[in-house]
């Protein structure tokens, strides 16, 4: 089944989203290696660059791989990746890593997008960074910031759009990691993918999925299956959009559930859903222990939650991944602005947010998926490819030593100075018509003419009241010529 439509904001049914992830095992594809086949490892999560194949901060090596993308096989030697993956959709790999931990040598390599069809409904959220959009009966988030957009643009979505979307799946739905638009939709020939539980068979040549009717006849090709289906069955179905609501399927195949009941060695990316303890929940549909396991940053023990983006690496005995390590892959840091230096042997980049103040330097790592926005820009774009005058926007968190790890950089078109983060000391206090705040060693100025949002924060005086030091705080400069902000913040919120 899939979770019936509702108005106004749309969430996924805690019950639908838990029965749908764990059948769909987060977006990964379809075959998944399990029962330790000869501790062949099982790697999933977004493609973060090529060159060979980067997931999870692994290089890959994919000479004499096996390679099913959206149910296109291939086992050619020269394949080129990068011309049908794309940065940001989620991978399943197959094979082995090396005793480095940084590089290995795929098996196979599976992608299967997790819906393809028509935006129905798009509701943006004030702050004008997400938006939430509603395909079929999926709720499918997308980030201005940290979504990869492909043939689109977070500004450019539309009703009636063709969308194929790969991602993970959280308490508000499908959080997008990229989005590609593959048409407009015209009832009749647009072709579309979904996956739901059958439901509602007429025994003949009928079903349902959530709220969309699915027929099928004899050209119809079976996968896995004895060329008819059964309630309950877990299914893809490709096919012809005939009306908003009912699709004539070409292709209909029998989903695989979850990752098995053992592997060797997994390393899974994804969003923490059904959180109890760090002894019971769901990343990625996969039922998680973490109770031993190592934690980077150490705070992540404590501070995990619903919907936190990570990593967890261990083996899957008897269903439950026992994870050795979990690691943060998203945080709460974001900044917008130019690039001052490099060091490409350090893997450090100086961003100059405000103009006398000290710089911000961000490491980059294996894991950080780096994006060219620009037109015309390099693809893959690398640490190497950055110079200083490249206006960034960077997505990170602070780890254990206190350097500002970037987990995602997208090499942009000038744009507003943004800088997001915890307040790092005491503010100094502060009233509408002054103040001072310092964010990652930055202090930032506001002034009469700066806008205050937050709560039932309106004025410069109520922000100053209300902060306190640890508070996550956003600062922004409208910039249209590439400077370094002049330190007077034109806007100011004060996040949840």
């Amino acid at each position: 089944m899939m979770r019936p439509i509702h108005t106004g904001i749309i969430t996924l049914a805690a019950l639908v989203l838990s029965v749908f992830i764990t059948a769909c095992g987060g977006g990964g594809g379809g075959s998944l290696a399990g029962g330790g086949i000869g501790g062949t490892g099982v790697t999933s999560g977004t493609v973060s660059g090529f060159g060979s194949v980067f997931v999870n901060g692994i290089e890959f090596e994919t000479d004499g791989a096996s390679r099913d993308v959206d149910d296109e096989i291939s086992t050619s030697n020269g394949f080129d990746d990068d011309t049908v993956l794309g940065i940001g959709m989620v991978v399943t790999i197959t094979g082995t890593v090396n005793a480095d931990g940084v590089t290995g040598t795929a098996d196979s390599i599976v992608y299967d997008d997790d819906v393809e069809g028509p935006v129905a409904a798009i509701v943006e959220a004030p702050d004008m960074v997400t938006k939430t959009l509603t395909i079929f009966d999926f709720t499918v988030v997308v980030n201005r910031n940290t979504t990869v957009f492909e043939n689109t643009a977070y500004g450019s979505l539309a009703a009636n759009d063709l969308l194929e979307v790969s991602g993970y799946f959280g308490a508000d739905g499908l959080y997008a990691t990229r989005v590609e638009k593959q048409g407009v939709l015209d009832p009749g020939s647009s072709r579309v993918e979904l996956k739901g539980t059958v439901s509602g068979f007429d025994g003949t040549d009928t079903f349902m999925l959530g709220t969309i009717t699915v027929t099928f006849d004899g050209m119809t090709e079976f996968e896995d299956l004895p060329g008819t289906v059964t309630n309950g069955q877990f299914v893809e179905v490709e096919g012809t959009l005939e009306t908003a609501t009912s699709i004539a399927a070409s292709r209909i195949e029998l989903e695989d559930e979850g990752f098995g009941d053992d592997v060797d060695e997994i390393s899974l990316e994804g969003i923490v859903t059904d959180f109890n303890d760090i002894g019971n929940f769901r990343v990625s549909g996969q039922r998680v222990n973490a109770s031993s396991a190592t934690f980077e940053p150490a705070t992540l023990k404590t501070s995990i939650a619903d919907d936190a983006r990570v990593e967890v690496e261990g083996s899957i005995v008897n269903g439950i991944l026992r994870a050795t390590e979990v690691q943060q892959r998203a945080g709460d840091v974001q900044l917008s602005a130019v690039v001052l230096s490099t060091n490409n042997m350090a893997g450090t980049l100086r961003l100059q947010v405000v103009q006398g103040q000290p710089a911000i330097t961000v490491t980059v790592n294996n894991k950080t998926q780096i994006e060219d926005k620009l037109p015309g820009g390099d693809e893959p774009l690398d640490l190497n490819g950055i110079v200083a005058g490249d206006f960034l926007n960077v997505e990170g968190f602070v780890d254990d030593s206190d350097k500002l790890i970037a987990s995602q950089i997208e090499r942009d078109e000038v744009g507003d100075i943004v800088l997001r983060g915890p307040i790092d000391k005491p503010p100094t206090g502060g009233s509408t018509a002054s103040g001072t705040v310092s964010i990652l060693g930055v202090s930032i100025a506001t002034r009469s003419s700066t806008e205050f949002d937050g709560g039932d924060i309106t004025t410069g005086t109520d922000f100053f009241l209300q902060i306190n030091n640890g508070d996550l705080v956003e600062f922004t400069d409208y910039n249209e010529v590439g400077l370094p902000a002049d330190g007077y913040a034109d806007e100011v919120e004060l996040e949840d």
